[in-house]
């Protein structure tokens, strides 16, 4: 409904991140609602976030990678 009201991902993610505390809700929400790839909803997704909820985030995301299987691309 707000795609079809002329809002882009941007306006989607700041009201799913209203209404939810999840931010894997809201990126697959703007995956399915945008057809976006969820790489590009996270990133959406990802700047509409508090500042200090984005930088908890990101360190997180970076901590995940940091200690996967080396072998793995």
């Amino acid at each position: 409904m707000m795609l079809a009201a002329g809002a882009d991902a941007d306006d989607i993610a700041r009201e799913l991140l209203r209404r939810t505390e999840s931010p894997i809700s809201a990126i697959k929400a703007i995956s399915d609602s945008t057809g976006l790839g969820l790489a590009d909803a996270k990133s959406v997704v990802h700047r509409n976030l508090a500042p200090e909820t984005r930088e908890a985030a990101e360190n997180l995301w970076a901590d995940l990678l940091d200690a996967r299987d080396p072998g793995e691309t």
